[in-house]
């Protein structure tokens, strides 16, 4: 790779990692303040499941493919300027919410304007990135959404604490202004490959659905967005619940472990992956999935520990572990994708990811909850879900198996 086309990569990563890092804090900034909203706004864990989980995951999935097709035939960088504009008008909107319903639209919009932005980002980083370079990329790229969680845990947990929720919302809208500049001034735009696509776009997507690689991935994404966001997005109200935290204590000390151990999960990830697909890029998929067999546990244990001290450790080394396979796992999704259907195949991984997983699981947790009643109702209905998280190791080993008998259908 030339000098050129390395600072061409670096300066798309850098803003795209920026980009990314917003749209993570307006996402989790509302598992922060959920027990300040709870009472505020007089809602159930039911009706906060559903805000955290189906309300944003189900617009985002199902905008995020015609987005995505938008993004394949046009201009990327639009694409995502426009996203950003409007997650971040939405997000602003959010302080200004009387009720459950109006929270609930707020929410939907701030999926809509999300849903064009990984796509686009990711046909970007395919394009300008080496195959065996791509881990490394992606794994970079999506340590910005646990900084971001960290950020929009801990950072918007002290502002709600000293200025009110509602406040903090507005301060996050005006946020996405100079990330505008940003795309608009210094995101570089290539040329998109001029490969023509193989047939008509209906045997384009049989060929990419009947990719039994990708489709034991899709599974995969699934099943680790079910468990990890039941999880993760109930955490901060189990911490506060359960060790009896503040807003700001809750938000710092899971934004800390969450964050410090998923962003060195997803680089380690990255640079195993890296190395290893050089012997083949069947790793990729193998560490996906070893990842999750060895971060589950550790998770499980998390909410079984009595200590606030031990189970932010176990959060942390669990997070890690599991998000090493978010690099290797996105990567793998561009290469078996043609190079006209690498934002598309993008979409459809959000799309189940975030519908049949993220979308369902804070919800079940919240409904959990409700039926169990009772003052440790939240622990029981997460250590109810955990099963969950050995799901994907199955998943992405199966995915491995299909990748080695059919190579020849991927790319």
């Amino acid at each position: 790779m030339s000098r050129s086309a390395q600072r061409g990569v670096s300066s798309a990563l850098a803003i795209l990692f920026i980009v990314n890092l917003l749209a993570a804090v307006d996402r989790t900034a509302l598992a922060a303040v959920l027990p300040a909203i709870k009472q505020d706004l007089v809602l159930s864990d039911t009706q906060l499941g559903f805000l955290t989980g189906i309300a944003f995951s189900a617009f985002y999935a199902v905008f995020g493919l015609p987005l995505a097709s938008w993004a394949d035939r046009h201009n990327r960088r639009n694409t995502l300027w426009i996203s950003v504009l409007f997650w971040s008008l939405a997000t602003a909107a959010t302080g200004l919410v009387r009720s459950f319903s109006q929270l609930a639209c707020a929410r939907m919009f701030v999926a809509v304007g999300e849903a064009g932005g990984v796509p686009a980002a990711h046909s970007l980083l395919s394009e300008l990135t080496p195959v065996t370079r791509r881990p490394m990329v992606f794994a970079i790229h999506s340590v910005a959404a646990p900084l971001g969680a960290l950020v929009g845990l801990a950072g918007i947990g002290i502002l709600a604490d000293l200025y009110g929720w509602r406040n903090s919302f507005y301060l996050l809208g005006l946020a996405g202004l100079p990330v505008l500049v940003l795309i608009a001034v210094w995101l570089p735009e290539p040329r998109q490959i001029a490969i023509p696509p193989t047939g008509s776009a209906q045997a384009n997507w049989k060929r990419l659905l009947s990719n039994r690689t990708f489709l034991w991935l899709l599974t995969g994404f699934a099943f680790g967005s079910f468990a990890m966001a039941g999880l993760l997005q109930w955490l901060p109200s189990y911490f506060g619940r359960t060790f009896r935290l503040s807003l700001s204590e809750a938000g710092v000390f899971f934004g800390l472990a969450y964050g410090t151990g998923a962003v060195a999960g997803m680089l380690l990830g990255g640079i195993c992956a890296n190395r290893l697909m050089r012997r083949g890029t069947v790793w990729a998929l193998w560490i996906a999935s070893l990842s999750y067999v060895a971060g589950a546990p550790l998770l499980v244990a998390a909410l079984v520990v009595d200590s606030l001290a031990l189970s932010l450790i176990l959060v942390a080394l669990g997070t890690g572990i599991a998000s090493a396979a978010y690099g290797p796992a996105f990567a793998m999704i561009q290469t078996i994708a043609e190079p006209h259907m690498r934002a598309k195949a993008s979409a459809i991984s959000l799309l189940v990811s975030n519908l049949i997983g993220a979308g369902l699981g804070p919800l079940v947790v919240g409904i959990l909850s409700d039926t169990i009643g009772g003052e440790n109702s939240l622990r029981t209905a997460l250590l109810w879900l955990s099963p969950a998280l050995f799901l994907p190791a199955i998943c992405y080993w199966r995915s491995a198996a299909a990748f080695q008998r059919e190579p020849s259908t991927n790319a």
